[in-house]
C-alpha cells in the first residue's frame, strides 16, 4: 500500500482544487500548472477507483464520494498544518482564522471586539465572511462560525454564547410626536416597521395576560436589514423591534427607548458553532474562550 507521504501531492491538489474552485486557481496557489494538478487528481482518482470531482469547462463540483473524501482529507491536512503551526510557534496561537457570522452580528458586534482579540493575539489573521446564508464548514473552509437561532445540523459541536434579546424601540421624536404606547394592542395604531426573513415580515408576538399573542402591527417601511431598521427608528420613522446587540449603545444614551420588555419573546440563542471537538488548533480554541468571555449577547 502506497504510503500517505507519497499520496501528500496528490491529496494536496485536491483539497485547492476543491477550495479554490478551479485546476488554474489551485495551480497558481500551488505554484504549478493545470495540467500537473489535473494530473494529480486523476491520479488520485484511479487508485481510489472512484469520481471523486465532476469537470465542465467552467467549474469542478464534488460528487457524493468526493464531498465525504473531501471532508476527511481536508481535516487531515488542516492538522497537520495545526501541528506545524504548533512547532513553529512553540505552541503560541498563530495563522489565518476563518470566521463566518450574520450580517448583523458581525457588524453591531462582532467587529467591534475583534480588535481587542487581535491586539492580544498578533500573530493571528481574521478572515470574516459576514452572511445570512447557511454556510457548509467543511466545503467552505470555515473554522468557527456564530449563528443566530436554532440549529439543525447536530453534527456541530457548540459554544453557547448567550440568548439575543428582542428588544422594541423608538425614538424620543417619534414618542413625543405620536404618543406612547401603553399597552402592546394600541401598536396597531402606531408605524411598526417590520424585519423581513425569506420574503415575510415577522410577526410580533407578546405576553398578554398570561398568554403569547400575536399582534397584527404593519407600517410604512420593513426592511430585512436590522442597520437599516435601526436608522429609521433613529430618524423617527416609527417603532421597530431589533436585538440587543445592534442598539446597545443607543439604549444607553437614550437615542431609542425600550419599549414593552416584560411582554417580548426572548429572541434568539446564539451559538458559535465548529466541526470537531478534538485536536483544536490553538487559534481556535482560543478565539473561541474570547468569543465566550467578551461576546456575551445575553442582557
Amino acid at each position: 500500500m502506497l504510503s500517505v507521504v507519497n499520496q501528500l501531492p496528490e491529496l494536496i491538489a485536491f483539497v485547492e482544487s476543491v477550495e479554490a474552485g478551479s485546476f488554474s486557481a489551485a495551480a497558481c496557489g500551488l505554484s504549478t500548472t493545470p495540467s500537473a494538478i489535473s494530473k494529480r487528481v486523476a491520479k488520485l482518482e484511479d487508485r481510489l477507483g472512484v469520481r471523486l470531482l465532476q469537470r465542465t469547462t467552467r467549474s469542478l463540483s464534488l460528487t457524493a464520494e468526493g464531498k465525504i473524501y473531501y471532508e476527511r482529507v481536508s481535516r487531515l491536512l488542516q492538522e497537520l498544518d495545526d501541528a506545524n503551526d504548533s512547532i513553529i510557534s512553540g505552541g503560541k496561537p498563530r495563522g489565518k482564522l476563518t470566521v463566518s457570522t450574520t450580517l448583523e452580528y458581525g457588524q453591531s458586534f462582532l467587529v467591534q471586539a475583534l480588535p481587542t482579540f487581535l491586539a492580544q493575539y498578533p500573530e493571528i489573521q481574521i478572515d470574516l465572511r459576514l452572511t445570512d446564508r447557511l454556510v457548509d464548514l467543511v466545503a467552505e473552509g470555515i473554522d468557527v462560525a456564530i449563528r443566530l437561532g436554532d440549529l439543525e445540523d447536530s453534527s456541530l459541536i457548540r459554544r453557547h454564547l448567550g440568548q439575543a434579546q428582542f428588544v422594541l424601540c423608538a425614538s424620543p421624536s417619534y414618542l413625543k410626536k405620536y404618543g406612547t404606547p401603553t399597552t402592546p394592542k394600541n401598536l396597531i395604531n402606531h408605524n411598526c416597521m417590520r424585519y423581513v426573513f425569506d420574503g415575510q415580515p415577522l410577526p410580533w408576538e407578546f405576553l398578554i395576560d398570561g398568554t403569547w399573542q400575536t399582534i397584527p402591527v404593519s407600517g410604512s417601511f420593513n426592511s430585512d436589514s436590522g442597520e437599516a431598521l435601526k436608522n429609521a427608528a433613529l430618524t423617527g420613522l416609527g417603532i421597530a423591534r431589533l436585538l440587543n446587540f445592534q442598539i446597545k449603545a443607543e439604549l444607553a444614551t437614550q437615542r431609542l427607548i425600550s419599549l414593552f420588555p416584560q411582554q417580548l419573546t426572548h429572541g434568539l440563542a446564539t451559538q458559535a458553532v465548529f466541526t470537531h471537538r478534538r485536536n483544536l488548533s490553538p487559534r481556535v480554541q482560543v478565539f473561541l474562550d474570547f468569543l465566550c468571555t467578551h461576546c456575551s449577547v445575553t442582557g
